[in-house]
């Protein structure tokens, strides 16, 4: 079922009644190493079977529809789901799921200790620190946006993607520290930091980003080479230029290949490696996204 986390991260509860495996997912982001987050996109039916949860899980049904039951610590409940809803279940005691009706769902996985991190970089008293609450069957447009894009990018190829996976990770983080939190009381924020970086730091950022286009750039390579949090570094650089980093540095990607596209003889699998690109298919994609025209006609001049 959507809510599960997959096959290496449960076992089946020696003293309940389940009597059906978890199917593998349809697809997954764990070879892709992600940082904080495995996205799943998974499809069950005729499931009995008791989770352990040692990570923060959202689920947000796709399609179909299941009169899910679930069980934990004691408190049972029943609900028919219908695409679009979410289940936010925080890390701890196993979980008990049946269900009969085919179902299909992305699930998002995050580490607690990640959620932790961005927490810190928000600002919010660690001494406090979120414990996020079950939430059975929620509409909520934000997480289920979220799901989608991060699903699309998970059926992107390349590793261009990545840096755009980690942005997507951190807001989601903190929003759901922000709205699905156990606490009754809001979270205590300390005193912001500055909210932008100062020129020497910009330069150095936008340094950094230009000699590793070619590399599997992310948030935490270009945040530590200032000396800064990611979730900081994100926010700061944000304000400063008025787009988040991820769509500078593909901004930066495509700039370039521009340029070697016509002031070079280099061949496409050459120019996709020098963006950070595997493959041609996928610079091709990327270039045809931001431009609305394909590499080989932009060469050549064509519209």
């Amino acid at each position: 079922m959507l809510t599960a986390q997959g096959a290496a991260d449960f076992v089946p509860a020696r003293h309940s009644a389940t009597s059906y495996a978890l199917p593998e997912p349809l697809l997954s982001s764990r070879s892709r190493n992600w940082d904080g987050i495995v996205v799943e996109l998974r499809r069950g039916r005729d499931i009995d079977v008791e989770i352990p949860y040692r990570h923060h899980a959202v689920a947000v049904m796709l399609a179909g529809g299941a009169s899910l039951y679930q069980r934990r610590s004691g408190r049972s409940s029943v609900r028919t789901l219908r695409p679009g809803d979410v289940i936010v279940t925080p890390a701890g005691e196993s979980k008990r799921w049946q269900h009969a009706e085919e179902a299909v769902g992305v699930v998002l996985r995050l580490s607690p200790s990640y959620v932790a991190r961005v927490l810190a970089d928000d600002g919010a008293d660690q001494s406090t620190a979120a414990e996020l609450r079950d939430n059975f069957g929620t509409r909520d447009s934000y997480i289920e946006e979220t799901a989608l894009r991060l699903l699309k990018a998970l059926e992107a190829q390349g590793s261009a993607e990545r840096i755009y996976v980690e942005s997507l990770t951190s807001r989601l983080a903190s929003y759901l520290t922000k709205h699905y939190s156990a606490r009754a009381t809001p979270i205590t924020v300390a005193p912001k930091r500055p909210a932008t970086l100062s020129q020497h730091k910009l330069g150095r950022a936008m340094e950094y980003i230009d000699a590793h286009l070619g590399d599997d750039l992310t948030l935490c390579d270009i945040a530590a080479a200032l000396a800064m949090s990611s979730g900081h570094f994100a926010h700061a650089f944000r304000h400063t230029v008025g787009m988040p980093p991820h769509r500078y540095v593909l901004c930066r990607r495509i700039e370039h290949a521009k340029w070697l596209l016509r002031n070079s003889d280099l061949p496409i699998t050459q120019i996709a490696q020098q963006i950070g690109c595997s493959s041609p298919s996928s610079f091709s994609f990327l270039f045809h996204r931001a431009t609305g025209i394909t590499p080989t006609n932009y060469r050549n001049g064509k519209p």
